[in-house]
């Protein structure tokens, strides 16, 4: 089976000018993706979705193919319509993928073991699973949050289900109940560090992540991810192991 990893890698960003290649201890930041895909050893492409001529140079110079964005495309816009067109592509050019990885940028500490573990996942489960995702335990939990209205704080759920399987409705006024969290079921959330998924359902369903996705679990080390300035400085300290 073809199998490929994409990296969408835009030129601008709202928070961080640059960040895709801002240098972390001395490399520029899409390195370190590219590098853990070529170490995991199971892509036959691993292309770099741009507009962005630097990044498309630095890319290059990394081990990365270069797809470039069309127009519409170049601005932020959904994963699933960058992944679509980069497939889309390929196929134009008689090269048809039949597993996709999808790689972003802002995961540095991510493992190439990893990725691999999604792929072969999903390899193994070909016939009951369409795609597969990293997780790592939540920290916060849904049940605790909710939104302002009017000035008022209104819970998110109404409904708190329990590890035995029970469950508590609240009244209408839905209060928050201080519940030991560890009554409550065990909750993951997906954390952007690695999406391996059959083609057809990105180009049937559009979609990453299907109905029948299973799931890797990792540390919140590995799922790291960078979004603003301070979380550059954060990771440099965590590769040091401080």
């Amino acid at each position: 089976m073809n199998c490929i990893a994409i990296i969408p890698a835009r030129g601008g960003s709202v928070r961080v000018p640059r960040k895709n290649i801002k240098p972390l201890n001395g490399k520029p930041l899409i390195s370190y993706t590219i590098e853990q895909a070529i170490e995991a050893n199971v892509f036959d492409k691993i292309i770099v979705s741009t507009e962005n001529d630097e990044i498309a140079m630095i890319s290059m110079l990394s081990g990365a193919e270069i797809m470039h964005r069309p127009k519409p495309l170049d601005e932020d816009c959904e994963s699933e319509l960058v992944i679509k067109n980069v497939v889309e592509q390929l196929e134009y050019s008689d090269f048809k993928p039949d597993v996709v990885v999808m790689l972003q940028c802002t995961s540095p500490l991510r493992k190439p073991e990893t990725i691999k573990t999604c792929v072969y996942t999903l390899l193994d489960n070909w016939k009951t699973c369409d795609s597969v995702i990293t997780v790592n335990p939540i920290a916060h939990r849904p049940e605790w949050m909710g939104s302002i209205e009017n000035g008022y704080f209104k819970p998110y759920t109404d409904t708190w289900e329990y590890k035995d399987n029970s469950s508590y409705n609240l009244p209408p006024a839905r209060y928050i109940k201080l519940v030991a969290s560890q009554d409550l079921p065990k909750l993951y959330s997906q954390n952007g560090c690695v999406y391996a998924f059959k083609r057809n359902l990105i180009m049937d369903e559009g979609l990453i992540i299907g109905s029948k996705t299973k799931t890797i679990i990792i540390d919140e080390k590995e799922a790291f991810d960078i979004d603003l300035s301070i979380d550059f400085v954060i990771a440099e300290q965590l590769m040091k192991g401080k």
